[in-house]
C-alpha cells in the first residue's frame, strides 16, 4: 500500500501532479495492466478523513479512472495519511464500489 501524508496532499496541485507521483501512478497503471483490479483508498476516520478520500477519488476519476473501480475504506492508515492500494484477484472481486 502506498501511503500519502497530509503534507504531500496539501501541496498545491493539478491532475498531472498526482500522476507525477511514481508510486501513485504505478497503482493507477496497474488497473489497466490487471483486468478486474481495483483501487482502495484507506483514510483516517471522521469527516475530515472522508472528505480527503473523496477529493482524491474525484481527482482520479477526472484523470480517467472509472469510479466503479475505486473503493473508499475507513481506517488502516495513520491519522494524517491516505493509503492507496491496488487490489487484484479475489480481493478485487469481493470489493463493493464506492459512490
Amino acid at each position: 500500500m502506498y501511503v500519502m501524508s497530509a503534507e504531500q496532499w496539501m501541496r498545491p496541485r493539478q491532475g498531472a501532479d498526482l500522476l507525477a507521483d511514481e508510486r501513485l501512478r504505478e497503482r493507477v497503471l496497474g488497473l489497466d495492466e490487471q483486468p478486474g483490479s481495483r483501487l482502495q483508498i484507506h483514510y483516517p476516520g471522521g469527516e475530515a478523513g472522508g472528505l480527503w478520500a473523496h477529493e482524491l477519488r474525484s481527482w482520479l476519476i477526472a484523470l480517467g479512472v472509472p469510479g466503479a473501480r475505486i473503493e473508499l475504506a475507513p481506517g488502516g492508515v495513520q491519522a494524517a495519511a491516505l493509503g492507496v492500494e491496488l487490489l487484484t484477484g479475489q480481493a478485487a472481486e469481493s470489493m463493493e464500489p464506492s459512490q
